[in-house]
């Protein structure tokens, strides 16, 4: 019976759809409808019904904007200068403000990858006791003291 509803819509339709295709081809001619006409869809350029949603402007490039919580890293900083190492004799006034003394031969050391250039000398400290000091070349600052 299933069988017999469904051959019979099925044959109704295509009955009643035959009449209007023959009558529209016969008004075809009368009206000037031409042949290859597109269809278009009305809102928008991308067929959403006239929604475009948030594509950014200008001011991104059509990119959304970024994210209230977005993290833009600090700009990164050049410094153009180097200041040129000192001798020993301008740093060992500075030396003995921190009470050493008695000073040996510096030996200059270049391209340390901690400390960079510094000097390395044997003192004596406020109790006389022998120490190694390593003092920066660039800025005077003691970077290690080792007895």
């Amino acid at each position: 019976m299933k069988r017999f509803l469904v051959l019979a819509g099925l044959a109704t339709s295509l009955g009643l759809a035959v009449p209007v295709a023959a009558q529209a081809a016969t008004i075809a001619p009368a009206v000037g409808v031409q042949g290859g006409v597109q269809l278009q869809l009305a809102g928008g350029k991308h067929g959403h019904g006239g929604y475009h949603g948030h594509h950014g402007g200008p001011r991104y490039h059509h990119k959304p904007p970024p994210p209230r919580h977005y993290y833009r890293p600090p700009p990164v900083v050049h410094h153009h200068y180097h200041p040129a190492p000192r001798p020993w004799a301008y740093w060992q006034p500075y030396v003995v403000r921190y009470h050493y003394h008695s000073f040996g031969p510096p030996v200059y050391y270049t391209g340390h990858p901690y400390y960079g250039d510094y000097y390395r000398v044997r003192a004596r400290d406020r109790h006389n006791v022998a120490v190694w000091l390593g003092i920066s070349a660039i800025t005077g600052a003691i970077l290690f003291s080792t007895y």
